[in-house]
């Protein structure tokens, strides 16, 4: 034993003759590395493995160590010869490296959970403001519209008729416009009919304003979804729905939804152009917008799962599941 391996036990060569390397190995890798040793040399072959030595002055290395047979003219092992390498620096720094990674796991985690329950809180404000605008400007054009209607049957003429009907136009685009509004901040319909009703009410004003043929099968929509189940599978719904429109130059598509046991499963398919889906399934949508990665990311935080299948030509079918309860 050279002066170098002294060094890294921290002990005199001598000391570590016989059983001395033994003694010296620490105490939860001893009977490891004693039975590794013995069913090598019963083997017939060498033996490498790392270790930690306890030093006598407390410090612990950690070791690699590598070992040879030497045999007499008979084959009997008279012998090993071997090295050990001082790993000590390189395990510091892969624990390091380690940690810093677990470190920048749990900050993405808490970085995606907070993007869930951000895009949660989104949806309620939006909520609260479609309420609003129903519940409070639309009943009050609803009123305006019928004080005018009322005007006109009680025998306006002239410049007076024909103002009132003008404001009548307005009132009444006013009001149209409001419902619009109020749709795209969030869908009553989801609030008070469930997610089945949505996606119906929602394709529907797609196919009226694209020109899009959207078919929608519901089949045995669960009551156990909860409200923030019901936001998010419809936020990913009206996503796909909006990439069919602006990018699948499809002529019709559809949407079917139901329950498979403890799941439910959705899938939007479109006979559109389709495109090269292991490009942007993982990361970004078609023009580079974050809708696809967002969907794969909220299934992922709700124990569910999205795939999407599509080749130029081909159509594209998009498949989202999510557990109940």
């Amino acid at each position: 034993m050279n002066a170098r391996w002294a060094e890294i036990a921290g002990c005199t060569p001598a000391d570590a003759l016989g059983e001395g390397w033994v003694q010296a190995l620490h105490p939860d890798d001893r009977d490891r590395i004693v039975a590794e040793w013995n069913r090598a040399t019963r083997e017939n072959r060498g033996h490498e493995s790392r270790f930690r030595f306890q030093r006598p002055d407390g410090l612990v290395t950690w070791l690699l160590g590598q070992a040879l047979p030497e045999r007499d003219l008979h084959g009997k092992i008279t012998g090993f010869t071997g090295t050990i390498t001082d790993l000590t620096q390189h395990i510091e720094v892969e624990t390091e490296l380690r940690a810093s990674q677990a470190a920048l796991e749990l900050r993405n985690e808490q970085l995606r959970s907070l993007a869930l329950k951000l895009g949660l809180a989104q949806e309620r404000e939006r909520s609260r403001i479609a309420r609003g605008l129903h519940d409070e400007v639309g009943q009050l054009l609803a009123r305006a519209r019928l004080a005018l209607g009322k005007l006109m049957q009680n025998g306006a003429c002239g410049d007076v008729a024909a103002q009132a009907k003008a404001v009548d136009a307005l009132v009444d685009g006013a009001i149209r416009e409001t419902r619009s509004l109020t749709f795209e901040l969030s869908s009553p319909v989801l609030r008070e009919l469930g997610l089945g009703a949505a996606v119906e009410s929602l394709c529907e004003r797609l196919g009226k304003e694209s020109g899009v043929r959207f078919s929608v099968e519901v089949k045995t929509e669960p009551n156990s979804l909860t409200e923030e189940l019901r936001i998010l599978l419809f936020q990913a719904v009206r996503e796909l729905c909006a990439n069919v429109v602006k990018h699948a130059r499809a002529p019709s598509a559809e949407v079917r939804l139901h329950a498979e046991r403890d799941r439910i499963r959705i899938v939007v398919d479109d006979e559109g152009e389709g495109f090269d889906s292991s490009d942007c399934a993982h990361s970004f949508t078609r023009d580079g917008g974050f809708g696809l990665f967002a969907i794969r990311e909220m299934s992922s935080q709700i124990g569910g799962s999205f795939e999407i299948e599509s080749a130029p030509g081909n159509g594209t079918s998009a498949v989202l599941t999510a557990p109940l309860g």
